[in-house]
């Protein structure tokens, strides 16, 4: 509490200060709270054979407030926050999440657990970052499977890239929020004589339980006409009566009263009334006795049973207003080095972080005999080696080779209050090979190969995953052919990706498909991408693609097994399982002209052997769904749309305006049975259509931006065994004003933002979480950057 009053005063102390202080320089501001539209510019030419890269740059990432990565890209046409809770959540891309989308750093994947557990959230020192590159559809054959949904490749600057502009130079930063918390950072780099250069940078955030505008379940947990299953998933108890309309039925079984008390039948006298004239005792048709309580000719649909709700209460006692255990405390540290020569550059750098945060969620557990609901934690950590080179050849029709190298060491633990329920040891060792062709007159390539080992050790009781090894190696090549109007790419990958799982002392396989089983698996993928582009003039273009991609299942998806706390399932893998694989169809088009930028795009994707956790329609002692991984056929189909604009008006005076528009759909076009039961004609719990608009002014050192996003209501709505409920629309509104001055020799920036402004219920349908936790309330934050 102490260093909490003491971040706030130093916070106060230097606003008041600095607005005192004639600021000598303009600052164009970027972003509100999450990026302004004119921060995502699309590339048409950055690397071969990718039309649909997109990017954030660092201007808009040091402008950003958002607490999670998914959180932080969801203002981008075609992603969302996946939200499990508001320390954690990813991006969800076309539908797509966990493990069809790949996180990378500097195209090295990174040990994102988060496609196995969602609460394993990804921790990112943003102000570590000097961009954001994101791959949408075409992101498969660069970096492999578990790309086939997308790709975010986060562009680090823990090793140095560059020289600094002098000596020393970086940033100090501080902010204080009234429901998110506090945060503290710092970003410095410098120069070591003419060729070395340095980086040293951390974060350290933490927030308590979170405010939110009314009830943390949603209305539906505490309606008497709440089916089993959503009970279980908003973690109610259902006190029921259910009596028999005894009067409907006009015969008395004759077999169960012979055998009502043999413990070899397990009948009960629920069974005795029957519709049927007779029954079979010993071969032999017998008459059943009628049932005097019987009245004919009563009205069809009289109902055969009357439930009472006597009532309903929580697992746990929850608050009003308040978000329960949604607690977070996180930190980041990096450091590197580098030499930066006129044809070699080579460096090596250490990351480290660490985050401990609560899942709004509970579950069942034993202490002294007695069975109490008590929250679920996450702990998560990881450390990792880096070693990046260059070598510019510009030889034997060879421009450059990069080769890159990550070891990292990472443990994730789910905690049941402070009782350890499991915990993975990660052992992951990367190495990426780059080459760059020379460009000739019509034709530029890119062709590289990827190495990935990765080893998870479990432990706890209650571990779900045994443990595990795989291997995956990649070659690919892309290429494109240019001329004046058209470009033509074209790109090629083929992947082996091996799956061991051991069964070793501690683990107790699950009751699944799978079982106990644990086959070995390998898997050979192949990635093909190709794209055409039409530059009608230079103001508008046409572009078409068709992407093949395939996918092997990752080891949760095949061996998983037991309590799964986190998504407060018992999830279930299956060693049988196959690849996926996905065929993409899409077209768009673009116009720039005067400030004004237009593009729209539609997309087709054809799934085979598409992957999902479904329902069995059972549920375990303590509230836990029994869920296993199948796989039938899925069609995905949609449209993304943005408008950007920029006019510089005289020399001081800038405006912004933009607008976007999304809508995809994951529709069950298997003809299978067992999924037309359980999960309907569409996929459950999907992202749902919306709209924003932005906008943003700026005058000498002031600026003033803002973003409004409408969520709508669900149309295409699946089920959970029953129909699944859409969520109410919602619209968010956040504000952000800066200001950027001069104390001496040092650039001050303040700036308070709004968050939620408009303070309202806002349950993502695409969260899992959506009937435990809103989104949170509104937000106030200040704060200020110190430039040196």
């Amino acid at each position: 509490m102490l260093l909490k009053f003491r971040s706030l005063y130093f916070l106060f102390l230097l606003l008041a200060t600095g607005f005192s202080v004639y600021a000598q320089k303009p600052k164009m501001a970027d972003s509100t709270k999450i990026n302004v539209l004119k921060e995502v510019t699309i590339k048409a030419k950055v690397i071969p054979g990718l039309f649909g890269l997109k990017k954030i740059t660092r201007k808009a990432l040091l402008n950003n407030q958002s607490t999670t990565l998914g959180e932080t890209l969801s203002h981008v046409p075609g992603i969302q926050n996946s939200y499990f809770g508001p320390n954690s959540g990813a991006p969800v891309i076309r539908s797509l999440s966990g493990n069809r989308v790949k996180v990378l750093s500097d195209g090295i994947s990174m040990n994102d657990l988060s496609g196995i557990s969602p609460n394993l959230n990804l921790i990112t020192d943003m102000d570590n970052l000097l961009g954001i590159d994101i791959h949408i559809n075409d992101g498969s054959v660069l970096f492999g499977g578990k790309a086939i949904g997308g790709a975010i490749d986060l562009k680090d600057n823990t090793i140095p890239k560059a020289r600094a502009d002098k000596a020393l130079t970086g940033f100090i930063k501080t902010e204080g929020s009234t429901n998110l918390g506090y945060k503290q950072a710092f970003d410095l780099n410098g120069n070591v004589g003419k060729r070395w250069v340095w980086h040293a940078g951390a974060m350290n955030k933490w927030n308590g339980n979170i405010n939110i505008p009314g009830n943390t379940k949603a209305p539906i947990a505490y309606d008497p006409k709440i089916d089993h299953l959503t009970e279980s998933m908003a973690q109610v108890n259902v006190d029921r009566q259910t009596t028999r309309n005894l009067t409907l039925y006009p015969y008395i079984s004759q077999f169960v009263l012979d055998n009502l008390n043999n413990p070899a039948w397990g009948l009960s006298e629920a069974d005795l009334y029957t519709f049927q004239e007779n029954s079979v005792i010993g071969g032999v048709s017998v008459s059943n006795p009628k049932n005097s309580l019987y009245v004919a000719g009563q009205p069809t649909g009289t109902p055969f049973s009357t439930t009472i709700v006597k009532g309903i209460t929580d697992y746990a006692p929850v608050e009003k207003g308040i978000m329960p255990n949604s607690h977070s405390n996180s930190y980041a540290f990096n450091a590197g080095t580098g030499y930066i020569g006129e044809k070699l550059n080579v460096g090596a750098g250490f990351r480290r972080s660490y985050g401990y945060y609560g899942i709004p969620g509970f579950a069942l557990h034993q202490i002294a005999g007695e069975s109490l609901y008590l929250p679920i934690n996450t702990r998560s950590e990881a450390n990792s080696l880096l070693m990046e080179s260059e070598y510019k050849l510009h030889e034997a029709g060879i421009a450059a080779i990069r080769l890159n190298y990550m070891m990292q060491y990472a443990q994730d633990s789910e905690l049941i209050e402070d009782y350890l329920a499991n915990k993975f040891s990660t052992a992951r060792q990367v190495a990426r090979l780059e080459i760059d062709q020379q460009q000739l007159r019509f034709l530029k390539g890119i062709t590289g190969v990827d190495i990935s080992a990765v080893n998870i050790d479990g432990s706890g009781e209650q571990r779900y995953l045994p443990d595990s090894k795989s291997r995956e190696y990649g070659i690919f090549s892309l290429q494109q052919f240019a001329v004046k109007f058209l470009n033509i790419n074209v790109g090629y990958r083929h992947d082996l990706v091996q799956r061991r799982a051991m069964l070793t002392t501690g683990y107790t396989p699950g009751r699944g498909l799978g079982g106990g089983k644990l086959s070995n698996r390998d898997f050979h993928l192949n990635q093909f991408n190709t794209g055409v582009q039409l530059n009608i003039n230079k103001f508008a273009y046409l572009r078409g693609s068709y992407t093949h991609s395939e996918r092997a299942p990752d080891v949760n998806e095949l061996y998983a097994g037991n309590n799964h706390f986190a998504i407060i399932v018992e999830e279930n893998g299956d060693d049988r399982l196959n690849k996926e694989t996905a065929k993409t169809g899409e077209f768009g088009a673009g116009l720039n002209l005067a400030g004004l930028k237009l593009s729209i795009t539609h997309y087709r994707t054809i799934f085979n052997n598409y992957l999902y956790l479904a329902h069995t329609g059972i549920a375990r002692s303590g509230g836990f769904l029994v869920k296993e991984w199948r796989q039938s056929d899925t069609r995905l189909n949609g449209w993304e749309a943005e408008m950007e604009y920029n006019q510089k008006i005289g020399h001081d005076f800038n405006i912004q305006l933009g607008s976007y528009f999304d809508l995809v759909r994951n529709v069950n076009v298997s003809g299978d049975h067992m999924r037309d039961w359980a999960e309907g004609d569409y996929m459950p719990n999907m992202p749902t259509s919306r709209f924003g608009l932005s906008g943003g002014i700026s005058y000498k050192q002031l600026e003033l931006s803002s973003t409004f996003d409408r969520y709508l209501a669900q149309r295409f709505l699946g089920k959970n065994i029953n129909p699944e409920p859409p969520m109410p629309a919602y619209s968010l509104l956040a504000v952000r004003l800066s200001y950027s001055g001069n104390i001496r020799q040092y650039k001050i920036d303040y700036f308070a933002s709004g968050s939620n402004l408009l303070n309202v219920e806002a349950r993502p349908q695409n969260s899992f979480l959506k009937y435990l936790a809103p989104l949170p309330g509104i937000n106030i934050s200040l704060g200020l950057t110190v430039s040196i």
